[in-house]
């Protein structure tokens, strides 16, 4: 999506993709990765999301990377600390603590000259519309070690037809995306049904979650 259609969802508070709480399958698959708790985890279109502090609380520093200054300036302020601002090439970067969040286009990561060993997505890929998705990750295969774990969310849902995020990325997607760099394993799947208000209404026949453990080769 180009940016302004971000910027807008932001300004007139449309962020349903936003959730309040932590994501389960993070809490339930997490620890399972192996990832040494002083890793630092790269968290790309972050928002505001509350998983990054509790990715904070099992010890990790976070590499988030955001598009919108409104979604970084929540995320603080709701946390109540007070970030350092440095300005980057391409980024205004704020930092407290072990947080670091990034302010400009993920896609411009490289030019931090950084690669990580551990990276987190619940809200990014699917995000993104079909074009973008190769390109997505592409740059992910570049800003990963290898050996680097990643936990990635995904929703699957029937009919497909939809023109704004969250879109569908089914496992076989996962795979043709992933699969040359990474070894890609399902981990879980929440079948949703009547439920899920998309389903309860008629507009979806199901609406599934899914969770991925991606290693780098």
């Amino acid at each position: 999506m180009e940016a302004e259609f971000w910027h807008q969802r932001w300004q007139s508070s449309r962020i349903g993709f936003h959730q309040p709480s932590v994501n389960g399958h993070l809490r339930q698959f997490w620890h399972t990765l192996g990832v040494n708790e002083r890793t630092e985890v790269l968290v790309p279109l972050c928002g505001k999301s509350r998983d990054m502090h509790w990715l904070a609380e099992q010890g990790h520093a976070i590499a988030g990377f955001e598009l919108s200054p409104l979604a970084v300036r929540s995320f603080f302020e709701e946390a109540e600390i007070v970030p350092e601002p440095r300005r980057l090439t391409h980024y205004q970067c704020w930092q407290h603590g072990g947080f670091s969040l990034y302010e400009g286009d993920f896609f411009a990561a490289e030019t931090l000259g950084r690669r990580f060993d551990a990276a987190y997505d619940r809200a990014a890929l699917i995000a993104l519309p079909a074009p973008m998705r190769p390109l997505y990750a592409a740059l992910l295969a570049r800003l990963l070690n290898p050996g680097a774990m990643m936990l990635l969310v995904t929703v699957d849902y029937a009919p497909i037809q939809q023109q704004s995020p969250p879109f569908a990325v089914p496992e076989e997607e996962v795979h043709r995306l992933f699969g040359e760099q990474f070894s890609v394993r399902l981990l879980g799947r929440l079948e949703e049904g009547q439920g899920n208000p998309r389903v309860a209404s008629g507009e979806r026949t199901f609406f599934n979650e899914l969770c991925f453990a991606l290693r780098r080769r």
